[in-house]
């Protein structure tokens, strides 16, 4: 078998006992107890192949698009792209395209609620990357034993605040603390934030939403008896 489809075979494997998306640090680690026979520039022929395989990359050879970068190249942070069908999909929302890297300006649409990106490649790598806990509370909303669900929004909406469709100005959220952030109903301490690497929110993105967001909007909810807005 040729040396490079033994290192792509291996990094596919370590990405999948990574859960699908990792840093290149924990893909390094991952793969050092998969491969005995690393070399002394293995850390560049991973990357190599990486963007072989990578269909964003300038060096990607048109053969099996299997990995995606998932805050944009050079970000460190690397997907495989068959991990990411295992996601529930949301059926409330526009579908989203692909957007692994993001739009600083993104078109804009005018909608009754805050769009909320949930099914769009960035937005499934990044509940991956925080093995869908919220950032909030850092819980996972699970509908059985094997199933966890999370959704993932902007921080700043879109439309009319001008929001960006890039990871920074994004949150992995339950859907209780989706629901709270949506309403304004919550403000955002960037220290208390759960976060992990290869994810870093925008200050900007948070300290708007505390100044134009948070306590600004009064939406019409019934309340409803016994039911705890407050808990995950």
């Amino acid at each position: 078998m040729p040396k490079n489809s033994r290192w792509i075979e291996d990094i596919v494997t370590a990405l999948e006992n990574l859960g699908g998306v990792a840093t290149l640090d924990e893909l390094y680690e991952e793969l050092e107890q998969i491969r005995a026979d690393l070399g002394l520039t293995w850390h560049n022929t991973v990357r190599a192949r990486l963007q072989e395989r990578c269909s964003e990359a300038k060096a990607f050879l048109g053969k099996e698009n299997l990995f995606y970068s998932v805050e944009g190249l050079g970000k460190g942070v690397w997907g495989l792209r068959s991990a990411l069908a295992d996601t529930p999909p949301a059926t409330d929302t526009p579908e989203t395209p692909d957007l692994p890297e993001g739009h600083p300006h993104p078109r804009k649409t005018e909608l009754h609620t805050y769009r909320v990106l949930r099914d769009s490649m960035l937005a499934r790598a990044l509940k991956r990357l925080h093995h869908y806990q919220c950032q909030i509370c850092g819980e996972a909303f699970h509908f059985g034993e094997n199933e966890t669900y999370s959704e993932v929004q902007y921080i700043i909406p879109l439309g009319k605040h001008g929001g960006s469709d890039t990871p920074g100005n994004m949150l992995v959220l339950c859907p209780n603390h989706h629901a709270m952030c949506d309403f304004g109903k919550i403000r955002l301490d960037p220290e208390k934030l759960y976060t992990v690497l290869g994810h870093e929110i925008s200050p900007k993105s948070i300290q708007y939403y505390n100044e134009h967001i948070y306590g600004k909007l009064s939406p019409n909810i019934r309340r409803a008896s016994g039911v705890n807005s407050q808990t995950c």
